[in-house]
């Protein structure tokens, strides 16, 4: 008996050697085989292939020995990386300043909210500026904030808080629903949320209304220039000092 696992001696071929010559039942002369045909082809591959793996492990042993300690090699390679990539998380990049360090505003970029209110209780007048450092609107602003930062510089404090960083206190604790937003402050009173244009000179008009919400007009014509641009209410003050009687108006401009 052959060791190829040949079924029967004779001069003829096996059937399984018949089966892959195409001729199981086949029409005679055709080149395609029959669906039952092929698979009987595809079996008796299948089976001659194992039978042959067969005969070489019982051959050498060490080729089988080596394959499965291979296999096992893989399976716990690819184990150990895909247990490792669970812990891997790539955290995200520190923010940077927002703005320059020669700006006369105060720039936390790290989202320091204590800090600024330990600033805002020892000033006079602060502005808080909050933003998003991938925000257009905050990025549009920037220069405008600092240029009415320039002109106050000597009355106001200018304060940008960085509120978008996810581990700084102003995220933590603020939830805003656009940026930019600016809050101003006055030792006694605030915050006043600012909503007018980003505009420096609308901020800074904003600004000094807060400081001085008092206006003193001293005469007719100039009450009625201010009437013609404002609505704002009116109230009425006199004083008498050493027989000298000084009436004024005093208004009490809108914010």
């Amino acid at each position: 008996m052959s060791e190829c696992g040949g079924r029967g001696g004779g001069g003829s071929s096996s059937s399984d050697d018949a089966e892959d010559e195409g001729g199981g039942g086949g029409p005679k002369g055709s080149g395609s085989l029959s669906p039952a045909g092929a698979a009987a082809s595809s079996e008796g591959r299948l089976r001659r292939g194992l039978r042959g793996a067969s005969l070489m492990a019982r051959r050498r042993p060490e080729l089988l020995c080596g394959a499965v300690a291979l296999g096992c090699a893989l399976l716990f390679a690819l184990k150990f990386t895909c247990s490792r990539a669970k812990d891997v998380i790539i955290p995200a990049k520190p923010p940077v300043s927002f703005f320059s360090s020669r700006s006369p505003v105060l720039d936390l970029f790290q989202g320091q909210l204590d800090y600024a209110e330990h600033v805002r209780r020892d000033s006079e007048v602060v502005l808080l500026f909050f933003y998003a450092p991938w925000c257009g609107q905050s990025i549009a602003a920037r220069a405008e904030i600092e240029q009415a930062a320039s002109r106050l510089s000597d009355q106001v404090l200018f304060v940008a808080i960085n509120c978008w960083w996810n581990q700084g206190k102003c995220r933590k604790q603020k939830h805003f629903f656009y940026f930019p937003v600016i809050h101003l402050y006055h030792r006694s009173f605030g915050p006043i949320e600012y909503k007018g244009p980003m505009s420096a000179v609308y901020i800074e008009k904003f600004v000094r209304r807060v400081m001085k919400p008092l206006l003193y007009i001293p005469s007719q014509s100039e009450l009625l220039d201010f009437l013609s641009n404002y609505e704002v209410p009116i109230f009425l003050f006199s004083c008498s000092q050493d027989l000298l009687l000084v009436t004024g108006l005093f208004i009490l401009s809108g914010v």
